[in-house]
């Protein structure tokens, strides 16, 4: 309280700047257990359905990275559903944060068949995204980088399963040491 006294224009402005500078160097706000989605080019199967490819990420607040690629199938009413008469591919890792650039480490794969070498190619790659607003910008396996973004129209509640599956039967990519 200022004991009744007008708060004078140069006090109220002072208290305006310091609140801007704090906002502007705040780092930007990564969109944390969400979907965030990269859809290919849509095709037109019948009408008012349409399918694309899509890659599917989650930054979880625990510190887990999931990422789902798959074809997903658009409805009339342009609601969209994870297309479950085609083949995915679920990659389960971890996440960190340094400023606005996200790195995403791949811990366990879950491929339709199993990757037939020693070691999956997809493990070695080590994602890397820019906060963009409520979006990331990288590329999660495809040619070329692009725009992940929020996701609402997506009905997607096999997502969860698909995570666990990879979780718990998806190939390891972390290589035990060899005991002597």
């Amino acid at each position: 309280m200022n004991g009744g006294y007008p708060v004078p224009m140069k006090a109220k402005m002072v208290v305006l700047t310091a609140l801007l500078v704090l906002a502007c160097g705040a780092e930007p706000e990564l969109s944390k257990d969400t979907l965030l989605w990269r859809v290919d080019r849509w095709e037109e199967r019948s009408p008012g359905v349409r399918v694309a490819m899509a890659t599917i990420l989650s930054f979880r607040s625990s510190g887990e990275f999931v990422e789902l690629h798959c074809r997903v199938l658009e409805r009339a009413d342009q609601t969209v559903y994870v297309a479950s008469d085609s083949p995915r591919l679920t990659m389960v890792g971890s996440w960190t944060r340094e400023g606005d650039t996200v790195t995403a480490k791949r811990l366990k794969i879950r491929r339709p068949a199993p990757f037939a070498g020693p070691r999956d190619p997809l493990c070695d790659e080590t994602l890397t995204f820019q906060i963009s607003g409520k979006s990331v910008t990288g590329k999660a396996g495809e040619e070329t980088s692009g725009t992940y973004s929020p996701v609402t129209r997506l009905v997607a509640p096999e997502f969860e399963s698909y995570a666990t599956e990879a979780r718990e039967r998806g190939a390891g990519c972390v290589v035990e040491p060899e005991e002597r």
